[in-house]
């Protein structure tokens, strides 16, 4: 059985708190989340075995291990990532059913996600772990072939896999969007093309527009997509609706 939302919220609360801080003593989380010392100390117990943070001197410092090395995500930062993945997370509703690609912002998105019966589909294993270990919502795996280290190939499988969920948004992390289109910032084989057009909504994360990837494949633009565009508060990212604002301008006349 899955905890109470207000456990969950105030657990996720106490994560973003001590790597903001990286150490917090316990009477301070106490007072912060207005709970008291003996509830802190078994959040902590419980986030301390799940490997989110390290109980130590009387408080909590955060695990080491926690972020996320997503394969060929260099950037966005890790501050800018998730800011991104609490732009999203901000958007959910409840009971959708959400696919996620295997960049650092998108694997961040369970972290922040307070929506009630949400569905998570991944094709990475340490976005599943992490999913599983910080949000109640029911998380998928989709299989197919994995390397040595244990990221996604290509493969007929995952994409097999894949139509069998009705998927109501699809998180991928853009390293380009130009006027032809855009390129993905994950390039491991995570069935993304199938996922943004069975899709019926695509979020496009970036936090950046002068990136290029000359050796990606560039992917057509759909009514479907939206831009969330990083670092701009109230929720740490702008929604653009119509990508051309991104485009590079025509060509003047000569």
């Amino acid at each position: 059985m899955g905890v109470n939302s207000a456990t969950l919220k105030r657990r996720l609360g106490i994560i973003d708190a001590v790597r903001r801080a990286g150490f917090l003593r316990t009477e301070a989380l106490a007072e912060q989340f207005d709970v008291s010392m003996v509830t802190i100390r078994s959040d902590l117990a419980y986030l301390q075995s799940q490997n989110l943070v390290i109980r130590t001197n009387g408080g909590a410092q955060p695990a080491h291990d926690y972020a996320v090395n997503a394969p060929l995500d260099e950037s966005p930062t890790l501050f800018e990532a998730r800011a991104l993945a609490r732009a999203v997370a901000f958007r959910l509703k409840p009971g959708q059913c959400v696919f996620l690609d295997n960049s650092q912002a998108a694997s961040f998105v369970p972290v922040h996600a307070t929506a009630e019966n949400l569905r998570f589909v991944v094709n990475s294993f340490e976005t599943y772990h992490l999913a599983c270990r910080t949000s109640d919502a029911a998380v998928s795996l989709l299989g197919g072939e994995y390397d040595r280290l244990g990221y996604p190939m290509l493969s007929p499988a995952a994409d097999h896999a894949l139509s069998f969920y009705d998927i109501d948004l699809a998180v991928i992390s853009a390293c380009q969007i130009g006027k032809t289109g855009f390129t993905c910032l994950d390039q491991t084989g995570n069935c993304l093309e199938t996922a943004l057009y069975r899709a019926k909504q695509v979020y496009l994360l970036t936090d950046r527009l002068d990136r290029v990837d000359e050796d990606g494949r560039v992917m057509e633009w759909r009514n479907t997509m939206s831009v969330l565009h990083g670092g701009m508060p109230p929720d740490g990212a702008v929604l653009c609706q119509d990508w051309t604002v991104f485009a590079e301008p025509p060509a003047p006349p000569e």
